[in-house]
């Protein structure tokens, strides 16, 4: 496989996007990378500016003003760089704090924001370098002519590579409560806007302290509980939980003698099913697959009731952290 010069259309390019994948593996074949949860972002540098892209073509860079001199961590006069804008939190990316980022409205808030909770940069691949396309180059090759061209800066950092060593990655991975891991073939090409076997994500299930806001009744019989949890003070909703309730004897009476007439949920949400607010006291474990862009648990099952105060179920950690790295992984 070799380059080729082309000229540049950035507008055009989306990015290579991974198939999912349901166990994790070893392979010479591969390498791994932690699959960081935040938001896809292509950088086009070019005469020391920087564009921000994300997945679906959108401009992004006004969002992120702390990434104007991305340009200044790159020894190349041109170039594409892909990876994930995240925000730490407790040393760990908050896709709420990157949801807030994104919804930010006026210049004055994005700029209040960006120093408040600052975005990390993580890239993990280059794509286009001094009038050259590397889609064809093979990931390998693109990997070393990154690691050349890239100094690490106060928002921006290489992805870790992990050769060979899917399994215990992803068991680090799962233990730090992180996204999962991403597998990717060595000699594959990059296909920009294709779902490629080439590229394999394997997603770790997560756990969320949440705080029993209501419950539906269907046939007079509990349905699903409705998670929450704090976040800037309020209580957000989380989303229904139906899977695991396998405690509903032990559940009931207690959600029962909680009941009230007021929603604590800010904005409340809306059923067509028969819904009982309780005060929230309760606080139970759930386990999920990933957040929503809404900030909703994807696939939630209940695991159990813990005694803990309702102010343990928080949304985004206090301690917010902008340094990398984001953690040391023992694999």
């Amino acid at each position: 496989m070799g380059v080729e010069k082309v000229k540049w259309s950035p507008g055009q390019l989306k990015p290579m996007e991974p198939q999912s994948y349901p166990e994790p593996f070893n392979s010479p074949q591969h390498l791994f990378e932690i699959k960081w949860d935040g938001m896809r972002m292509l950088s086009f540098i070019e005469n020391r500016t920087v564009r921000l892209q994300n997945r679906h073509l959108q401009e992004r860079t006004k969002l992120f003003p702390e990434l104007a001199d991305l340009f200044r961590h790159i020894r190349a006069r041109e170039a594409v760089l892909d990876g994930e804008m995240v925000v730490l939190a407790d040393r760990k990316p908050s896709f709420p704090l990157l949801m807030k980022r994104c919804l930010a409205g006026s210049q004055s808030r994005i700029s209040f924001l960006a120093k408040k909770i600052p975005a990390l940069y993580i890239v993990f691949d280059l794509l286009y370098l001094n009038g050259t396309e590397l889609l064809n180059m093979p990931l390998g090759e693109r990997k070393k002519l990154l690691l050349e061209i890239f100094e690490t800066g106060p928002f921006c950092f290489l992805s870790p590579v992990f050769l060979e060593k899917g399994q215990p990655l992803f068991d680090a991975v799962k233990k730090e409560g992180l996204e999962g891991i991403v597998a990717k073939e060595i000699k594959a090409p990059y296909l920009p806007g294709r779902k490629s076997r080439h590229w394999l994500k394997i997603k770790a299930r997560r756990q969320q302290l949440a705080v029993v806001g209501g419950y539906l009744l269907k046939h007079r019989t509990l349905s699903a509980i409705l998670a929450g949890a704090f976040f800037e003070n309020k209580l957000h909703y989380l989303g229904r939980v139906g899977t695991g309730l396998t405690r509903e004897a032990e559940l009931l009476p207690l959600l029962n003698s909680l009941r009230t007439d007021r929603c604590p949920f800010v904005p409340a949400p809306r059923f067509k099913e028969e819904v009982v607010w309780v005060l929230p006291e309760v606080v139970v474990e759930i386990e999920f697959l990933e957040w929503t862009p809404d900030l909703k648990l994807r696939q939630p099952v209940l695991r159990k009731i813990v005694r803990k105060p309702p102010e343990a179920c928080q949304l985004a950690p206090g301690n917010l952290q902008q340094n990398y790295p984001v953690f040391k992984l023992k694999i």
